[in-house]
């Protein structure tokens, strides 16, 4: 379809479609990560990732988006697997809610948070060598994570055995499909290639997760967390500032003033652009819960 660059390594990539299932595809798939996974990438262990009102926002949403799987669930705690769960703060939240959980990620240095600062259970590892039981899971949670994953397929096989009959399966993912990817192709922000090496339309996203045995409960293209930010750095990107710029810089501290201040001034347009955009079609992400039948 088109060529991308990785923003950290610089490295070339394309992007192939498959024009029977819509899923699009990262090529190559890199046999060496440790290359784009610098060590800015994951944040200090020992401090905030963002700034301060930043993570405060999150929080909120992360205590929301438990309490709604738990009214999924049968309205009482559980046991819950979040399947990348970085920082591991949506596990805190369930945890403070009364459920038993597990988190999963695939280095040492992405799960350093969770275990150092909030004592959260983190497996290190791939998927299918956590060795969890069959149908042993009542909720699972994969956050913009399952766009990172070669065999995505089989991921979503792995999380229906896993789950318990009637089981609920929380899935979010940048929607390929939205105006805001297919306008910006190579600048999107969500494109994140190679780390993202599968990219989804909500209609594949479906269409995938029905075969592989789930009923779909609720569909939502609106992510607060996601939808404005993905827009502002997506025109920042496609009007020519250094790649998602704004993004490193919030996980940096280290804005550099010229680039501080036009962000000012180009933030306005894309913000508007968003509003359009937001009344017009959908946001750049869709968020899905299921159910294992």
């Amino acid at each position: 379809m088109f060529a991308a660059r990785d923003y950290i390594s610089g490295d070339p990539f394309e992007i192939v479609q498959c024009t029977n299932c819509g899923v699009a595809f990262t090529d190559p798939v890199p046999q060496e990560w440790h290359r784009y996974y610098p060590d800015f990438y994951y944040g200090n262990p020992q401090a905030n990732r963002f700034p301060i009102l930043v993570e405060w926002l999150q929080n909120r949403l992360y205590a929301s988006r438990a309490k709604k799987i738990e009214r999924l669930a049968g309205g009482k705690p559980g046991r819950v697997l979040d399947i990348g769960c970085g920082r591991g703060h949506l596990l805190r939240a369930f945890q403070r809610r009364g459920w038993e959980v597990t988190g999963s990620e695939m280095s040492e240095a992405a799960a350093a948070y969770a275990r150092q600062q909030l004592n959260l259970p983190v497996h290190v590892g791939k998927l299918a060598d956590l060795n969890l039981p069959v149908a042993s899971i009542d909720a699972v949670v994969m956050w913009h994570v399952l766009e990172h994953f070669e065999r995505a397929n089989d991921a979503l096989r792995e999380v229906h055995r896993l789950l318990r009959p009637g089981g609920v399966f929380l899935v979010a993912v940048p929607d390929f499909g939205t105006l805001e990817a297919r306008a910006a192709r190579d600048k999107w922000f969500h494109l994140d290639v190679p780390r993202h090496l599968t990219h989804f339309t909500s209609v594949a996203l479906i269409r995938s997760l029905k075969h592989a045995g789930f009923q779909i409960e609720t569909i939502s293209d609106r992510s607060l967390e996601y939808d404005f930010f993905s827009a502002t750095q997506s025109f920042l990107n496609w009007v020519g500032l250094p790649m998602n710029w704004l993004y490193t810089a919030l996980r940096k501290r280290s804005t550099k003033g010229f680039h501080h201040l036009l962000g000012h001034f180009v933030c306005l347009p894309a913000a508007t652009i968003f509003g359009l955009a937001a009344l017009l079609t959908r946001g750049s992400t869709v968020v899905i819960c299921a159910r294992k039948i």
